[in-house]
């Protein structure tokens, strides 16, 4: 080969090592389109991360969520409506804490707006059906066509204290369980408790969970657990909605009813005749429960507001009492020991019977006898669990 080709050869092989040199340095510093299809995606993703971090400051962690919900913002601001039920209506206990959200929404970014219902099966079908709604705040027993998991929270006997209750809003809080409080549909987004669910007699004769045999005992109509608890104490079972349920024992169309306290917040004392009373045990616990559509509450902003449910149980819980402390004390009636024990087997045997039937949500079941057990940790059902 003559010494021209010997050089033309070398300066291509050259000419291609450098090139080669070129696009591989171009390789680190200019993304591929792949990479830069990913981009957005990683950068959604560290910020809710960072959202979800609940060892960072809460500033950074609304400042990432702000990021996230950019699209959604009006002037800075991201609108929300929230539906709330209070069977008192605007005037009521439960409009007038919902209405204290609205300026702690602003902290983290949401624009709140309030609009109440008295009548809860109204609400829940607009929910459903129209898009007015972007959460509603509604009793947990009727929650269960939301989620079950959540609804479970109001099983008879599965929590009965309120302490019991406000360590479940602790675990709920967690990032780890958040799978367990969302579906393509909808999200539960925390809860706060109204008290509990309690058995109402009309009668001062009343006086065992015996002489429940044969009396008509009203209830709201989609709770399952407690129709089945009645059933089990051979009362005669007529279910409606709340307001009617409330009516009915007021008049006397029936002789017992299982309710929420904010029943007798309805009734007003002078509805009620002087042999009115209710067992100072519970049921059950009664609470309100925040359902969203899950497409407006993604999981960033889920997260912020179950955090912040925890944070106002006991103001909320607080607000409850004044409410309460004005039932008079000869209202309360105490269960003999004995029929503190039959209550107990039978709310164990409607919540497993339930659960079998795939009505109430086990693990729930199992968390909150987790929860009753970290309380009363030499019970029974502690040594031998069946839940």
């Amino acid at each position: 080969m003559s010494k021209a080709a010997i050089l033309k050869a070398r300066t291509s092989r050259e000419s291609l090592t450098l090139f080669l040199l070129l696009l591989s340095l171009m390789t680190l510093v200019l993304p591929t389109a792949a990479q830069e299809d990913n981009a957005p995606l990683r950068s959604h993703q560290t910020l809710e991360s960072a959202v979800l971090n609940q060892n960072l400051p809460l500033e950074k962690r609304i400042s990432a969520l702000k990021q996230l919900m950019g699209d959604e913002m009006v002037d800075g601001k991201l609108p929300r409506q929230f539906c709330v039920w209070d069977p008192l209506g605007k005037t009521g206990p439960i409009a007038a804490a919902a209405r204290d959200q609205i300026l702690r929404s602003l902290h983290y970014g949401m624009q709140l707006t309030i609009k109440v219902y008295q009548n809860e099966d109204v609400l829940i079908s607009q929910f459903m059906n129209e898009p007015e709604c972007d959460a509603i705040l509604i009793r947990g027993s009727k929650a269960h066509a939301f989620n079950a998991f959540m609804a479970t929270t109001e099983a008879p006997g599965a929590f009965p204290e309120r302490e019991h209750l406000q360590l479940l809003t602790q675990v709920l809080a967690n990032p780890a369980i958040a799978g367990r409080l969302a579906n393509p549909k909808y999200t539960a987004l925390g809860l706060v408790t109204i008290g509990t669910n309690r058995l109402y007699t009309s009668s001062t004769e009343i006086s065992s969970l015996t002489d429940m045999r044969g009396l008509s005992i009203g209830l709201t109509d989609n709770d399952s657990g407690s129709d089945r608890l009645a059933q089990a104490m051979n009362g005669r079972v007529r279910s409606a909605d709340l307001a009617t349920t409330i009516d009915a024992f007021a008049n006397d169309l029936t002789q017992a009813m299982i309710a929420p306290d904010i029943a007798y917040l309805a009734m007003g004392n002078g509805r009620l005749s002087d042999e009115a009373q209710a067992s100072s045990s519970a049921i059950s616990q009664s609470t309100l429960q925040l359902i969203g559509h899950t497409d407006r509450f993604p999981p960033g902003l889920a997260q912020i507001l179950r955090e912040d449910f925890l944070f106002k149980f006991s103001s909320y819980a607080r607000v409850l009492d004044r409410e309460l402390s004005n039932i008079p004390d000869t209202f309360w009636r105490t269960f003999s020991e004995q029929d503190e024990v039959q209550l107990e087997k039978l709310s164990q045997k409607t919540r497993l019977a339930l659960r079998d039937e795939g009505y109430y949500d086990r693990h729930m079941l199992k968390l909150a006898r987790k929860i009753r057990c970290r309380f009363s940790p030499d019970v029974p059902e502690c040594i031998n669990p069946v839940e």
